[in-house]
């Protein structure tokens, strides 16, 4: 890493298998297999992360998100299955939905997820930031972007002066009107929020925090000081989960997480569907066992601590929601309804045809009769 890319004096990183043999017990044919697959996606590993592993722990779900496995090595999938490349108005600045778009502030982040979704740019030799000039320009511009989501790479591992400028520059566009920070730093290295940090984001508002957040194991004791911090400066968070088999793939770890995350005042926004990445196939998990965890999460949660189960569909279409279909049968304007329970109820789907009020909020004028 360059120095000036992300605060590498702040960050105690392990990142080479030497150091890592020190912490972890591996065998030998195990660390030459990390070493092999770190060659293609390297790893980096905060060591509060890696205090986190219960090391005789085989299937620890720290352990799976955190140490290369050769399985990475596999040849199906796709580099950029979300051609995010496609939609990139800038080198960092990708535009696929109206409205809104994503600032890329770097490939850097605190750990690298083995199943990263960026797995093409994350740790590897791009500089994105000489296009954020011309990002900023573009984006000055095109007055239709009203939100802007910074992610990257994880912006909270910026230096803090060329945070603080993204964050600032970006606020001062007036027709900029809602910011997201997409990060992983409070969950993976919460000792890299400090007050210098939190004092800068107080000066937005509102801010969107999303936090990438996998396994109740991570709710640390922590990780629940800086999310009170974040709320305290008048954060709005939110939080992304990724469904990954081996790691949370079971309704009992999803129900726990996510009741402690909106214990913390943090919304469950997102559970994704794992992309269709090249190096992340071992991490899927069947589509209809997605399903399923959501049905009895549905059944279990309260509505506030749901997320929407959502794949980002590969070709770049877009996320769309996949959830159980509970309506069962359609008899003319009579449906027959499975509750949670597997019980069956009835609606009788008789409203009236809507009619436009003529209130013009779509911008489309219309004779409207009364």
């Amino acid at each position: 890493m360059k120095e000036k890319e992300g605060r590498k004096n702040a960050l105690p990183f392990i990142c080479d298998i030497e150091e890592l043999k020190k912490r972890l017990s591996l065998s030998e044919k195990k660390a030459k297999e990390i070493e092999e697959t770190a060659r293609v996606y390297p790893f980096r590993i905060p060591e509060f992360y890696l205090n986190l592993i219960e090391k005789e722990k085989p299937a620890c779900p720290i352990k799976k998100q955190c140490i290369p496995d050769i399985k990475e090595l596999s040849k199906i999938g796709d580099v950029d299955p979300l051609i995010e490349e496609k939609y990139s108005i800038t080198p960092s600045f990708i535009k696929k939905y109206p409205g809104r778009g994503v600032f890329l502030s770097g490939t850097q982040c605190a750990m690298f997820c083995r199943f990263c979704n960026r797995k093409r740019l994350i740790g590897k030799d791009h500089n994105i930031k000489e296009s954020h000039k011309e990002t900023f320009n573009y984006l000055e511009k095109d007055k239709t972007i009203k939100e802007v989501i910074i992610s990257g790479g994880d912006p909270l591992t910026l230096p803090l002066d060329e945070f603080d400028y993204i964050l600032m520059r970006l606020a001062r566009i007036p027709h900029i009107k809602i910011l997201r920070i997409s990060t992983r730093m409070p969950v993976v290295y919460p000792d890299g929020i400090d007050k210098r940090l939190i004092d800068s984001i107080k000066a937005i508002s509102p801010l969107y925090f999303i936090i990438h957040i996998n396994h109740p194991k991570e709710i640390t004791e922590e990780f629940s000081e800086i999310v009170k911090k974040l709320r305290n400066a008048g954060c709005i968070l939110l939080s992304h989960t990724v469904l990954l088999r081996g790691v949370n793939d079971c309704p009992f770890i999803l129900k726990n997480l996510f009741e402690g995350l909106i214990m913390l005042g943090v919304k469950p926004y997102y559970l994704f569907q794992v992309d269709e990445v090249k190096g992340v196939a071992h991490f899927k998990v069947g589509l209809k066992k997605g399903i399923e965890i959501m049905k009895l999460l549905r059944r279990e949660l309260s509505g506030i601590a749901l997320p929407t189960y959502v794949i980002d569909i590969t070709g770049g279409a877009g996320k769309i929601p996949v959830d159980y279909s509970y309506i069962k049968k359609r008899s003319g304007k009579k449906l027959l309804i499975e509750d949670l329970y597997g019980n069956i109820g009835h609606y009788t789907d008789d409203g009236k045809r809507s009619i436009c009020s003529g209130c013009n909020i779509c911008g489309k004028k219309r004779n409207f009769k009364g």
